[in-house]
């Protein structure tokens, strides 16, 4: 099913031009280090060092806890590739989904944006198969010669049904399509006031790769951010780093100071942006009320001009109950943003204890280690050797892999990567966080995989070839949780997924109580993996908020499980975000093991002062929480 082609070529993407032939890259704990770079490529012969894979640790059938998975691709309808064209440069770092309950049915359906190619619009039958029903719903796309980005279903005009945004791909605007409330969409970018004017010349760059929602000014509709990987930031620092090698007169050309050390320094002087480049596409979209929208980008505090961005995720990170905003982003741009008071976003990033992430891509918010607080997971690229140094092919480059940044609840990170386990997954995109075994514990997921088919061809031996040869198969990981750190577990379970992976999205597809996941391939077919772990205990709760009709579906809302009285809670914000050009459903998931009912669940109501609170709440079911406005 996998179809390997040319994905991200060194050379064409413009940022690519200049290769760095030495570069030191940690993979141990100290991430942050500013050693000085060392040689890791053999500069005579081309060598590459080889990448050191971990010893698969053996998992007892009971830390496995019956957890499994099935490929149920084939019989689900769902066989047709993304694009019908090779995808050259950034083209080549796509793969969006959308899980959306489309029609109301209380049926989890796909929508497929594509590249080069129409999309398409899985309803699901209730069978275990889906249906293409783009063309009816008029969302096969505006220019398929270019292809979709991702998107984002929200109701944008307050009308009770979902509303769809779609990302440009090449020499295209953004585009909203509004739903007349029988699921067919209309094309109302310019009355809707997100109309941007195409590139005026066609190039790799010119491309969104993430889009989230929220309520950032508590007004009772969704606010909309987009943010681009632009590449006028790393042009102008390859030209710099060129400089700098041809003033050193040594071989070595350093990126960006030493990994994310020098970032400060960047942030303080910035990039000048490349004369007479395209304008940066990414904005914050502030919702006016009644489906159109005002960029409140400047307004905001919001400098996207810095940042190659790539997964935004909007989640209160300091328990303001206010969405502050995490970006994720290439060549070690990723940022926090927090939300002050409803009218404007500060940057924190260099007090809070993030940002040494070199090559921040897929992003999920969320309690990661049970104590009740977010914590930020950031997918990154990983190539792991014995002498703690790697192979650094562009300016953007790095290999120190992922990041687990531990909240404290206030807003402070400590990066405890190693500490949990997740630092090396290979070229990481998509990735969730959910208990998929419903055992009470949550569980990561993080599907990789990047590089050019061409390198498997017998040219000769060539470090851009051998380096990339290692990520083509990459493997879809999957951690378990074995007191405090994570097994990884995805052969043992059976999700085993290789070639180039990058979105994914948590599912229950046959709605069975247990998730399912769905990953998107960059030009193959999308994969489905069924989950068939022994049945347990659930608790699916979706919320309902009639007093805000923008935002019904309540997101920012906190929910607080307490499985049994004087049990550590299981907390979750609603949202749709995450993960890597993925939009997941508005609903908590909540393991449960054996238990026959809930001792308590509370709501946590945006602009409320005090929660919502059910007790012995009955388990293995969908539940929707109305909001209590009496």
């Amino acid at each position: 099913m996998t179809r390997l082609r040319s994905h991200r070529p060194v050379a064409s993407v413009a940022v690519l031009t200049v290769l760095v032939l030495a570069m030191a890259c940690t993979t141990g704990e100290d991430s942050t280090a500013t050693s000085a770079p060392t040689t890791s490529i053999d500069l005579v012969t081309g060598e590459v060092p080889p990448a050191v894979e971990p010893l698969p640790e053996q998992l007892s059938p009971e830390q496995l806890g019956g957890l499994r998975f099935s490929d149920v691709t084939a019989g689900a309808g769902l066989d047709r590739d993304r694009s019908s064209r090779e995808l050259l440069g950034e083209d080549g770092m796509t793969g969006p989904i959308s899980v959306v309950d489309i029609d109301g049915d209380g049926l989890s359906d796909l929508f497929l944006p594509r590249t080069g190619d129409v999309n398409s619009l899985y309803r699901n039958n209730g069978n275990g198969t889906f249906t293409d029903v783009a063309a009816r719903a008029g969302l096969l796309g505006p220019n398929p010669q270019f292809g979709t980005g991702p998107s984002v279903f929200f109701d944008a005009d307050a009308d009770g049904d979902l509303d769809v945004y779609l990302a440009a791909v090449g020499a295209d605007s953004d585009r909203l399509y509004r739903n007349d409330g029988t699921g067919r969409f209309t094309d109302v970018t310019v009355e809707s006031g997100v109309f941007q004017p195409p590139p005026t010349r066609l190039r790799n760059g010119d491309q969104v790769h993430g889009l989230d929602i929220a309520d950032v000014d508590g007004d009772g509709d969704l606010d909309l951010v987009v943010v681009q990987w632009d590449t006028a930031v790393p042009e102008n620092a390859a030209n710099a780093g060129a400089q700098r090698q041809a003033a050193s007169g040594d071989q070595r050309l350093d990126r960006f100071g030493d990994i994310c050390a020098g970032t400060a320094e960047i942030r303080s002087r910035g990039i000048p942006r490349v004369p007479g480049e395209v304008p940066n596409r990414s904005r914050l979209w502030i919702n006016d009320g009644d489906g159109t929208f005002t960029d409140g980008t400047a307004a905001w505090g919001l400098d996207f001009t810095q940042i190659l961005g790539f997964t935004p995720v909007f989640a209160d990170v300091n328990s303001d109950r206010r969405p502050d905003l995490t970006i994720t982003g290439d060549a070690c741009t990723s940022q926090l943003y927090v939300n002050v008071d409803g009218e404007r976003f500060e940057n924190v990033t260099a007090t809070a204890g993030v940002g040494t992430d070199e090559n921040g891509m897929g992003s999920v918010v969320t309690d990661v280690t049970g104590d009740g607080a977010p914590d930020w997971l950031i997918t990154s690229i990983s190539y792991p050797t014995e002498a703690k140094v790697c192979p650094v092919l562009s300016t953007v480059n790095g290999c120190s892999g992922n990041r687990l940044y531990v909240n404290d609840g206030r807003g402070r990170f400590t990066d405890e990567t190693d500490r949990w386990g997740l630092r090396n997954s290979g070229w990481g995109w998509g990735a969730a966080v959910e208990d998929f075994g419903n055992d009470g514990s949550r569980d990561v997921v993080i599907t990789n995989g990047f590089g050019e088919v061409d390198a498997r061809r017998p040219q000769g031996r060539s470090f851009t070839r051998d380096y990339f040869t290692y990520f083509l198969d990459d493997p879809t990981r999957l951690w378990i949780r074995d007191g405090d750190r994570y097994v990884e577990a995805s052969a043992a379970a059976g999700l085993e997924h290789r070639g180039i992976g990058v979105g994914l999205a948590p599912i229950d597809f046959d709605n069975d109580g247990d998730l399912d996941v769905v990953i998107v391939e960059s030009e193959g077919a999308p994969v489905l993996f069924r989950n068939d772990t022994p049945p347990r205990s659930w608790l699916r709760l979706r919320l309902d908020d009639p007093s805000t009709p923008g935002n019904r579906a309540a997101l920012g809302a906190v929910v607080v499980v307490t499985p049994r009285s004087g049990d550590a809670s299981v907390v979750s914000e609603v949202s749709t975000g995450g993960s890597y050009e993925s939009q997941k459903e508005p609903v908590v998931h909540v393991g449960l093991g054996d238990l026959a009912q809930v001792a308590e669940v509370q709501v946590r109501w945006p602009g409320a002062d005090e929660p919502q609170i059910l007790r012995n709440v009955a388990v293995d079911r969908v539940l929707t929480v109305v909001r209590d406005v009496g």
